[in-house]
């Protein structure tokens, strides 16, 4: 099986620089509908077989301008995780407030648990995509299939099938790139990692 990953266009909640889990499920921006579109036209989603989406709108919307009249299933396992009390609020205000919980790209640690204990656990959120993955491994083992998804889901995925589960070994991918990861048999393998389609390049 081959997976492509495809992050959600932007919203004003990236715009702004704001923590956006599964408690927020703001639309995509004017801007970041356009991008989205630009983006699409080196993208032929004939070639999948199948396509999964999170709930959340921002993925919903994503997935609709890639995969054209494809049938989209949607999948609450693939909800981005979820950052409780918060959810919603500026990276730079925590980031002043809880310099720990913060590495030098800007991306949450585990050190953020010490100050909102109702954040979603990485490993819960491990458990839930793996269950995902595999489960679409089983039900489409020789197909090509594209999963809309979220920025951290998309590092948690790899984490797990690269790096033991540990996040900090993959950056954030941008808003409408994409990842490829190949299932075959006991092989998980990683074949590129956040690809943009705006720089020429297709898929």
């Amino acid at each position: 099986m081959e997976v492509v990953i495809l992050r959600h266009g932007t919203t004003e909640l990236n715009k702004l620089a704001m923590i956006q889990g599964s408690s927020v499920d703001p639309s995509l921006s004017e801007d970041g509908r356009q991008f989205a579109q630009k983006a699409a036209q080196n993208f032929n989603a004939a070639q999948f077989d199948v396509v999964y989406a999170s709930p959340l709108k921002r993925a919903q919307e994503t997935a609709r301008i890639f995969a054209g009249n494809k049938e989209i299933i949607t999948d609450d396992r693939l909800k981005e995780m979820d950052y409780g009390s918060w959810d919603g609020k500026a990276s730079s205000d925590l980031k002043k407030k809880y310099p720990d919980a913060f590495d030098s790209q800007g991306l949450t640690t585990d050190n953020m648990y010490k100050y909102a204990a109702d954040i979603e656990a990485r490993s819960h959120l491990e458990s839930r995509l793996v269950d995902f993955f595999e489960d679409i491994y089983q039900k489409h083992p020789d197909d090509k299939v594209l999963v809309v998804c979220h920025g951290v889901v998309a590092r948690m995925t790899c984490a797990h099938y690269l790096t033991n589960g540990d996040i900090s070994y993959f950056g954030q991918m941008d808003n409408c790139n994409l990842t490829k990861l190949y299932f075959k048999d006991d092989l998980r393998r990683l074949i590129f990692y956040n690809r943009s389609l705006v720089n020429n390049e297709r898929i």
